[in-house]
């Protein structure tokens, strides 16, 4: 999610003493949409509680330095639109991205702390992701122990197997600091065949439902009607 560029900031941070540990203080948010022609649109949302923001500012931060640190994180997204966040007590900003091919994301980071794999096969799509969030040059969790990381997929196709939170077809994972985390999930498009084998079938039991009904009602107007 976050390149050396950031993790560097990270530690710089950390190291001039810049960063003050507030309960819940920071929301790093990606989500990816998978679409059916394998391309990649999604958002990256790097935002600071408002708690934070204000006792921030006790501590002597400025609001310049804070953007400062948001514009690190969001520097390693593909992103090339950026827009104002607010929601839930957090602002900061979103970067938005959009017709990334999938294969962009079949080696997604891999540095020490980090790696998301995400693939199309015939009918199925994997995702795979192991993310070691106690490793040195993250997020320290000793001053950002509460931090709120959430990754969530939009697959195109039904979710067969995850091992995160699921809502219709999308799958999210919540993640903190100082933590390990193995992700993964399946989904499956339908198989075409079967259904139109499936539709085929559907169709000749109802057209022999159909006639049988109306075979009965033949022979029930008969017998009714000796004359007819």
């Amino acid at each position: 999610m976050l390149g050396l560029q950031t993790r560097r900031v990270l530690l710089a941070a950390a190291a001039l003493g810049l960063l003050v540990a507030t309960s819940g203080c920071l929301r790093l948010d990606l989500g990816l949409q998978v679409r059916p022609d394998d391309t990649v649109g999604g958002t990256f949302t790097a935002a600071w509680s408002d708690d934070f923001v204000a006792d921030a500012a006790d501590e002597g931060l400025d609001q310049e330095q804070l953007d400062a640190f948001l514009d690190a994180l969001l520097d390693g997204v593909p992103g090339t639109e950026r827009t104002p966040y607010s929601e839930d007590g957090y602002r900061g900003y979103t970067a938005s991205f959009t017709d990334r091919p999938l294969a962009d994301f079949s080696e997604f980071g891999g540095d020490d702390w980090g790696y998301l794999r995400l693939d199309h096969d015939g009918r199925e799509y994997a995702l795979e992701s192991h993310w070691d969030l106690r490793a040195a040059g993250f997020l320290d969790p000793g001053a950002f122990a509460d931090a709120e990381i959430l990754l969530s997929v939009d697959f195109p196709a039904r979710v067969t197997e995850h091992n995160g939170t699921l809502e219709g077809r999308t799958v999210t994972w919540t993640m903190t600091p100082g933590e390990e985390y193995d992700l993964t999930a399946t989904a499956v498009e339908n198989d075409g065949i079967a259904f139109l084998i499936a539709g085929i079938a559907f169709t000749l039991v109802v057209c022999a439902l159909l006639w049988l009904w109306q075979g009965r009602r033949l022979r029930r107007h008969s017998v009714g009607n000796p004359s007819a």
